[in-house]
C-alpha cells in the first residue's frame, strides 16, 4: 500500500460512469495510476473518459467485476493500492 498522500494504482469499478470517470479524471489529474473496469452496460458512456483515454497513468478493461480471475490477475499484475467500487 502506499504512504499517505503518495500516488497509488487504483481499480476504479464502473469507471465508465458519470460519478466513476468523474473519479478517474480526477485520480489521473491527481497523479494516481487508474485502471477502469467496467462492463459497458446502460449506465456506462464511452466518451465519459476521454479527457485521460490518451494518457499513461490510465487504463480500460471491459470487464465484468463478477469475473473473479480476470479481477484477481488485474489486482496482482498492477500491485493495486486501493479498490474504488463505483459499479
Amino acid at each position: 500500500m502506499s504512504e499517505v498522500g503518495a500516488p497509488a494504482n487504483v481499480l476504479v469499478t464502473g469507471g465508465a460512469g458519470f460519478i466513476g470517470s468523474a473519479v478517474c479524471r480526477h485520480l489521473v489529474g491527481s497523479g494516481h495510476r487508474v485502471l477502469n473496469v467496467d462492463k459497458m452496460t446502460y449506465s456506462a458512456t464511452v466518451g465519459s473518459t476521454a479527457a485521460v483515454a490518451g494518457n499513461s497513468a490510465y487504463s480500460f478493461h471491459q470487464l465484468d467485476i463478477l469475473d473473479r480471475p480476470a479481477i484477481l490477475a488485474l489486482l496482482v499484475e498492477n500491485d493495486i493500492g486501493a479498490v474504488m467500487h463505483l459499479a
